[in-house]
């Protein structure tokens, strides 16, 4: 008899959130261009930095004398290489994110959502609220923020798997604060204003 009650407790329970729309899944990876409607000045600025470039760096022939210096072979193919796609692709292995440069090639290189978050559930309230939403509420969606967050930067730039630090070259010195204010690697800055001023799809 408790088994039966404990049951029905939890089915009753699974029926109600499930009602309410409360989720348990992980959000899922949507793709840049989802950004890049609203988010032009930030998607055009984003697309000239070594960021959005990250997937053909791993390609033979590419990079040569920073492979060489990384002690990697600059003719070989790492484009399928596990230790480098974590960091040169957007949620790799994840849902929606890469899988291959063939059937997710949007999601080569590092993203919006590498540095935000996979944005299944946020996006939903950009939708919903356009610019009324606070940022309390898209980062109980999911939506991360590099500048209050370290370990979303730190994770590939001082993470075991990378190749690239000061040991080998001073200017691979990683200063995150550093690369926020100067913005090369990331998009330029806009207003919520200018963010929702021009629909590209």
């Amino acid at each position: 008899m408790l088994q039966r009650t404990w049951f029905i407790f939890v089915w009753a329970i699974s029926i109600s959130l499930t009602c309410s729309g409360v989720s348990f899944a992980k959000p899922g990876y949507v793709g840049g261009s989802s950004c890049g409607g609203c988010h032009r000045i930030a998607m055009v600025s984003w697309e000239m930095t070594a960021h959005a470039k990250a997937f053909e760096s791993l390609k033979p022939g590419v990079k040569k004398q920073e492979k060489l210096k990384g002690n990697l072979d600059p003719n070989k193919d790492y484009t399928n290489d596990k230790s480098c796609l974590k960091c040169h692709t957007t949620g790799y292995q994840e849902a929606g994110g890469f899988k291959d440069a063939v059937s997710t090639s949007e999601m080569a290189g590092v993203g919006c959502e590498s540095c935000h978050g996979a944005g299944s559930e946020y996006k939903v309230l950009h939708e919903k609220k356009k610019v009324t939403f606070t940022r309390e509420e898209a980062k109980a969606a999911g939506a991360l923020y590099s500048s209050e967050d370290p370990a979303i930067c730190n994770s590939c730039h001082l993470g075991k798997d990378s190749t690239f630090t000061e040991k080998i070259d001073k200017k691979y010195k990683f200063d995150r604060r550093k690369a926020l204010d100067d913005r090369k690697a990331i998009h330029k800055k806009e207003s919520t204003k200018d963010a929702f001023k021009v629909k590209m799809f």
